[in-house]
């Protein structure tokens, strides 16, 4: 089963200083589907990454995906449409267009798995079809 992933868990799972690197490492562990990176996040993780732990983990995630580690996503014209739904919806979210990325994507996809440390935002929202995402790795202790 497919999961798609955020930002934030990405980034988690490259900082081993991040408090949520360690449970975001252990669900990747357990996946045995594909882990479904929206292209629409790669500048955001790129700017995370670079930032913040340096010029080595931005190539070791390049390196992660040339190795198929994680399967990038294009956003469609449909999921643009949907982005701005989401984003005029929760508008008090301030969700932004990364994480409305994930969500037009992983609803496309019919996938209802979010790899996120992000609880707020993933935790709110719901999907088209009125459900909750199931938000890895908080949901995994349920």
């Amino acid at each position: 089963m497919a999961i798609i992933a955020d930002s934030g868990a990405i980034f988690a799972l490259y900082d081993k200083k991040d408090r949520h690197h360690s449970a975001v490492a252990r669900a990747l562990v357990r996946e045995r589907g594909l882990v479904i990176i929206p292209s629409a996040i790669l500048g955001e993780l790129d700017y995370l990454l670079r930032e913040h732990l340096g010029i080595q983990a931005e190539i070791d995630f390049i390196e992660s995906l040339i190795s198929g580690a994680f399967t990038l996503e294009n956003l469609t014209s449909e999921d643009i449409t949907r982005c701005h739904e989401l984003i005029t919806t929760y508008q008090n979210l301030d969700l932004g267009l990364a994480d409305a990325a994930v969500i037009a994507t992983a609803e496309r996809l019919n996938i209802d798995r979010i790899l996120t440390v992000d609880e707020r935002d993933f935790r709110t929202v719901r999907s088209k079809r009125g459900r909750p995402f199931v938000r890895l790795p908080a949901d995994a202790k349920r």
